[in-house]
């Protein structure tokens, strides 16, 4: 079914900015996360993945997580975050909860949409929100 891991694909991670051709290099322990996710609760949703340097977000966000950096891991120059769609309280509560037990510990909160990340450069055991101040 997918070809990152049992249920993931490339085409789903895949920067969406129409200029890089779908750059789609990530962190292989965070898809493995995400599989453990999908496999505690069913079907995940990506809505965004790895962004190149091109893309818009990348531009205003050039240290985002999603744009692919090297943690000097062994893994290379890769994407290490995906946000996915967590419509409802009840269904991000859960999304959230397996993030957890799946190994993540830096999580945003979203409008509908959980931000997960395996960025160790960045502070760790964090969550934070994207609301308004």
């Amino acid at each position: 079914m997918g070809d990152l891991t049992r249920n993931f694909s490339h085409a789903e991670i895949a920067c969406k900015c129409n200029r890089c051709k779908g750059a789609a290099k990530i962190s292989p322990e965070l898809m493995a996360w995400l599989q453990a996710m999908r496999d505690d609760i069913g079907p995940i949703r990506i809505t965004s993945g790895v962004r190149c340097r091109q893309h818009p977000e990348s531009r205003t966000r050039p240290t985002s997580s999603h744009v692919p950096n090297d943690l000097g891991d062994g893994e290379g120059r890769v994407g290490h975050a995906v946000d996915i769609w967590a419509p409802g309280s009840g269904r991000r509560f859960r999304l959230l909860h397996a993030a957890l037990a799946a190994g993540f510990v830096r999580v945003g909160i979203g409008k509908g949409f959980l931000h997960l990340d395996n960025d160790y450069k960045k502070t760790q055991g964090v969550a934070w929100d994207y609301y308004p101040k």
